[in-house]
């Protein structure tokens, strides 16, 4: 009796496990790395920014992380899905980067690096260097800049990684 109670617990932590994202690797690039940066108040207007030298003097970064995003998602739920995520963090920008063919999945995933400390986008930003393990086992580009960010039209019919980097401009 005592075992199938195990057995029973043991089962019913696994799923929950499961159903919470924990310990499946839908992507191929080993799973989630968890945010472990500053935690801020939420907040109700991210605007996100294609380019460093737009970051207002005042604006820190506090994340960098990559984002992967299923195949035929919508400029709109691309959008949709990074601000909500930004929203949440309290970032009040999000700097956009280079986006490049992934190896697969079906959710959205964010997998975030540091950095360990923030610090100014103006004065000390120093490009895309982080992820660069799984960044590298990536494909081809893939255009995502201003013109199609936002955009129902636009739908990579594969799936993306996409870097970017969340701030805070008080």
């Amino acid at each position: 009796m005592l075992k199938k109670i195990t057995y029973f617990v043991c089962f019913f932590s696994l799923l929950s496990l499961w159903s919470c994202g924990g310990g499946i690797k839908l992507w191929g690039f080993g799973g989630d790395k968890n945010y472990q940066g500053p935690e801020y108040a939420p907040v109700t207007r991210t605007t996100v920014i294609f380019h460093p030298n737009q970051a207002q003097e005042t604006c820190q970064v506090f994340a960098h992380a990559l984002v992967a995003l299923p195949a035929s998602f919508s400029g709109r739920e691309i959008s949709h899905a990074i601000l909500t995520e930004g929203n949440a963090r309290g970032a009040d920008r999000i700097l956009v980067g280079q986006s490049r063919q992934s190896n697969g999945g079906k959710d959205v995933q964010f997998l975030y690096y540091g950095p360990e400390e923030e610090y100014s986008c103006i004065e000390q930003w120093n490009g895309w260097k982080f992820g660069y393990d799984l960044w590298e086992k990536q494909g081809e580009w893939v255009s995502i800049g201003y013109k199609e960010w936002g955009q129902d039209s636009f739908r990579p019919e594969v799936p993306v990684l996409m870097q970017i980097a969340m701030m805070r401009c008080r």
